[in-house]
C-alpha cells in the first residue's frame, strides 16, 4: 500500500433500512393505541413527550450509525462501531492478519471474521463480516503491510475463540451476560408499560 492509496468501507446500507423499518413496526402501533387510551383523558401530551424521546434516540443512533467505517490510511488502520470509539492502530504494529470463516450459530452458512493481532499474538483490531458487503474485508485486509492468512476450515464461535484467545469483543462467549442483559431489557419493558397505563389510568390487572 502507497501512503496516500486511502481504502475506508462502510458497513452495509440495508442495515440501516432495516433499522428504520423496525423503528416504524414497532412505535407507530403502539403510539396509535396509547393515543387511543391518553387523547379521552387529557394526557395526550405524555404521549406525545414519550414518543419525542423515542424519536429523537433512535435518529441519534441511526445518525452515528452512518459514522461508522474502517479505513487504512496515513500510516493506521482505524475504525468505530456505533457504541464504541475510535480504535486506531499503526499499521507498524500489525504482525498478523487473518480471515477466518465462522459458522452463523447451527446453520451451515459462515461470516469471515477478520482480525488483526501485533507480534504477542494479541487482538488489534476486528472486523465481524455480518456488517460489511462482500469483499471489504479482503479489500481492508490488502491494504495492509502483512498477507493475509485465510484459515483452511470454518470454525464455530467457539473455536475461534479458542484458537485466537482474546479476538472476544467484551459482549462475547459470555452467555450469562447475554441472559443478564435480557432479563434487564424485560424488565425495564415491562415497567415502562406498568407505568403509562397507570398514569393513563388503564387496568394493569383484569
Amino acid at each position: 500500500m502507497t501512503e496516500d492509496a486511502a481504502v475506508r468501507i462502510v458497513p452495509r446500507r440495508s442495515l440501516l433500512v432495516s433499522a428504520l423499518v423496525s423503528i416504524l413496526v414497532v412505535l407507530i402501533p403502539i403510539s396509535a393505541v396509547l393515543y387511543w387510551f391518553a387523547v379521552p383523558r387529557g394526557q395526550g401530551v405524555w404521549v406525545a413527550v414519550t414518543q419525542a424521546i423515542v424519536v429523537v434516540v433512535s435518529l441519534a443512533l441511526l445518525a452515528r450509525q452512518l459514522t461508522v467505517d474502517a479505513v487504512v490510511a496515513d500510516g493506521e488502520l482505524r475504525g468505530r462501531g456505533i457504541f464504541s470509539p475510535m480504535e486506531r492502530v499503526p499499521l507498524s504494529a500489525i504482525a498478523a492478519v487473518d480471515l477466518v470463516p465462522v459458522y452463523v450459530g447451527q446453520s451451515p452458512e459462515t461470516v469471515p471474521q477478520l482480525l488483526v493481532r501485533d507480534a504477542v499474538g494479541r487482538r488489534l483490531f476486528r472486523l465481524r463480516g455480518t456488517f460489511w458487503n462482500a469483499g471489504d474485508l479482503e479489500r481492508i485486509a490488502d491494504a495492509l503491510p502483512v498477507a493475509m492468512r485465510v484459515a483452511p476450515e470454518p470454525m464455530s464461535h467457539a473455536e475461534f475463540f479458542a484458537a485466537y484467545p482474546g479476538s472476544a469483543y467484551w459482549f462475547e462467549n459470555r452467555p450469562w451476560l447475554v441472559a443478564g442483559l435480557l432479563l434487564v431489557v424485560i424488565a425495564a419493558c415491562i415497567s415502562i408499560a406498568v407505568g403509562v397505563m397507570t398514569l393513563l389510568g388503564m387496568p394493569i390487572m383484569a
